[in-house]
């Protein structure tokens, strides 16, 4: 039963995947839009998730 219900949700998830599209096709005279400044947080998000997880671990090795 475990292994239907696995297999069932797999082909749940794969069926939309299909017709998923990042972005509808536009005209070649469409306005784009600058990218976003995303590279100027990779470094603190890191550090941070670094940090969140250092202390996730900690606390769980502390209750053990």
């Amino acid at each position: 039963m475990k292994n239907f219900k696995i297999l069932l949700l797999v082909l749940m998830l794969t069926t939309g995947v299909q017709n998923m599209n990042a972005q509808e096709d536009f005209d070649d005279d469409t306005q784009d839009v600058p990218q976003a400044p995303i590279n100027d947080y990779i470094i603190p998000m890191l550090l941070a998730g670094v940090y969140l997880g250092y202390r996730l671990l900690k606390s769980r090795t502390k209750e053990a």
